[in-house]
């Protein structure tokens, strides 16, 4: 059965076009009040109309510390140089370590043997390290298996006297007549701040 609702006709709706209904009309002017709604607000901030402020904090500065170490014998010694040797015999250096960087260090001293050395001399010759307080004795074969680890750091700035001597031992036999063996001394640095503190002595690498 036809209602008198469906037989009314709309005069401003274009011939063959369905007719509208409330809820559809509805649905369209939401959309277009959200699409101008949008527009708007873009374009107030699209043009910056605002108000807005700013503040800088200039002369944020940063710059890297230096770890550097330098060692060289005192001008009141010399080198290790003896070509005659004889069992009981030892010789000694005194080399000044300095901390030449801008913070404080922990450092090792180890040694380092030249190849083409006579085995057999260098395992009998005995080398000490003498820091202080601290030392380590080692034979110049063993002595490339480790480093001799100081515990105290070394300041920025501050130098300390290391001590090397050599001893060759009082019953060394005649195998060992006119051998040699040539060795350095190094020293490494490592920053002292956020690092574990080190234990102090013989470390073996």
């Amino acid at each position: 059965m036809r209602t008198p609702e469906a037989d009314m006709v709309d005069e401003n709706r274009p011939e063959g076009r369905p007719r509208q209904t409330e809820r559809a009309r509805w649905v369209k002017l939401a959309v277009a009040v959200l699409a101008g709604v949008a527009a708007l607000v873009g374009g107030i901030f699209a043009a910056g109309a605002l108000f807005t402020s700013q503040a800088t904090v200039a002369g944020q500065q940063v710059g890297t510390a230096t770890v550097e170490i330098a060692a060289d014998t005192v001008a009141s010694s010399a080198p290790i140089d003896v070509d005659s040797l004889l069992p009981g015999d030892s010789e000694s250096t005194v080399i000044e370590v300095a901390n030449t960087g801008n913070e404080d260090v922990y450092y090792a001293v180890s040694l380092k043997t030249t190849e083409g050395g006579d085995e057999a001399l260098e395992e009998v010759l005995q080398v000490t390290v003498e820091v202080g307080e601290q030392s380590q004795t080692q034979t110049v074969a063993d002595w490339p298996s480790g480093v001799f680890q100081l515990g105290d750091p070394l300041s920025a700035g501050a130098t300390q006297e290391v001590e090397v001597s050599i001893q060759f031992p009082e019953n060394a036999d005649n195998e060992l007549q006119g051998l040699s063996t040539e060795f350095s001394i190094q020293v490494e640095a490592i920053q002292a701040r956020n690092v574990p503190e080190p234990t102090p002595g013989w470390v073996v690498d």
